[in-house]
């Protein structure tokens, strides 16, 4: 695939990026390099490899969802700011 203007100005446009002509030409030689680099990845041999979903074979073994049934006032103890029953947080809103 050969990397031209037209194909980093389209790609420009897709990311709604501007581009000046130092970045374009940067652009173009990294874009030609990182295609060179897969070349060399299509000659790896893997022939016999099952892929790879994730890179841990043993994914994390996750416990059993199981209520907890507690009393709430105990929870509520906890909580460093209340009003009334209910928990009172920071707001995210400006005022």
């Amino acid at each position: 695939m050969e990397i031209t203007d037209e194909l980093v100005e389209h790609l420009e446009r897709l990311s709604k990026l501007k581009l000046r002509d130092e970045e374009i030409e940067k652009m173009k030689k990294d874009m030609k390099e990182i295609l060179e680099y897969m070349k060399l990845l299509d000659e790896v041999d893997v022939k016999g490899y099952n892929p790879l979903f994730t890179p841990i074979e043993d994914p994390m073994k996750l416990r059993k969802d199981e209520p907890i049934t507690e009393d709430p006032s105990k929870i509520l103890e906890l909580v460093p700011r209340l009003k009334g029953d209910f928990v009172s947080v920071p707001s995210i809103y400006a005022k």
